[in-house]
């Protein structure tokens, strides 16, 4: 397993706090707006759409997914949530959204994957394309 420099320093001195440049930027593939679109398969059937937006965190990534969840019946609920996550390697994201870890692969401009929410047992599939104008 690879340490980055921030976990480095954590291990060395304890329970250091980091600092921005202690940390390696996420690669560009990762960053940027992307219209996100989610379904839900277990407990019940519902969507999620929106555009989930990423910027440099440390370690990894942060953003936000604004967007509507649709339940099986009908009713939408406007959803706005704080995203934290991390590169596995140079395609695969962990990332979590609310609760729900979201573990994908980035192929061109498409993010894809699965999510599961251990509180409530959801899961289901969730996809992702980068928004490529400037």
């Amino acid at each position: 397993m690879t340490r980055t420099p921030c976990a480095l320093l954590a291990l060395a001195a304890g329970m250091v706090a980091c600092s921005p440049g202690d940390c390696p930027p996420p690669p560009a593939t990762v960053l940027g707006a992307w219209t996100y679109s989610a379904t839900q398969t277990a407990p019940s059937m519902a969507t999620l759409g929106g555009i989930l937006t990423l910027q440099p965190g440390c370690p990894g990534f942060q953003g936000i997914l604004d967007g509507t969840q649709n339940d099986g019946v009908g009713l939408a609920t406007p959803v706005h949530v704080v995203v934290t996550g991390q590169m596995l390697g140079t395609t695969s994201v962990d990332f979590d959204a609310s609760g729900r870890r979201h573990l994908g692969t980035i192929t061109n401009d498409s993010m894809r994957g699965t999510w599961f929410e251990q509180a409530s047992g959801g899961n289901g599939s969730f996809l992702a394309v980068k928004d490529l104008t400037p």
